[in-house]
């Protein structure tokens, strides 16, 4: 991945506006759908059976329609990354090749203990994709007309769309 220009970086801070906020889940003014492997919110009696599973075929069905959101993502629009780099600045880059984005969401090796390691800034959609814990991972979104798409890709994908909320920590 190659650091953006400044006019690049400064376009995806237009379109993403409050990155910086969405980027270290603190307060934001995006909506929030959740991404799962689970076609609905496991109750306290499903969950520990069903996150913590050990059994090869069901690790490697969760994998695979992860990992064809996000080849289908990466087709779709073109998706960047952020690092923090020097005094805590926030750097922008945009996954050049497939590979770039599988190797950084490492995919094939999540469990169900994984999370926090990866957003997907999605500039063109105004959006933010982050995985989380447990096999769900979160949509941000200023726009539900331009996340359609990705709804779709999700369903297509294998994957289900849990619940809509307006996020807001304060």
């Amino acid at each position: 991945m190659t650091k953006l220009s400044k006019k690049e970086a400064q376009n995806i801070r237009v379109k993403l506006p409050s990155l910086l906020n969405l980027v270290r889940k603190e307060d934001s003014d995006y909506q929030l759908i959740f991404v799962s492997v689970f076609d609905h919110w496991l109750t306290q009696d499903e969950f520990e059976p069903h996150i913590h599973t050990e059994e090869f075929g069901e690790l490697q069905r969760r994998r695979d329609s992860l990992q064809k959101f996000i080849v289908g993502l990466f087709d779709l629009v073109p998706t960047f990354s952020w690092r923090y780099k020097r005094k805590k600045r926030i750097y922008l880059y945009r996954f050049e090749t497939l590979n770039q984005i599988l190797k950084k969401c490492d995919l094939q090796n999540q469990n169900s203990q994984t999370g926090q390691r990866y957003d997907i800034l999605i500039p063109d959609l105004q959006a933010c994709y982050s995985e989380e814990w447990d096999w769900t991972n979160c949509l941000w979104f200023r726009n539900e007309d331009k996340i359609k798409p990705l709804i779709e890709l999700a369903k297509n994908s294998g994957l289900y769309i849990l619940e809509k909320t307006k996020h807001n920590n304060g």
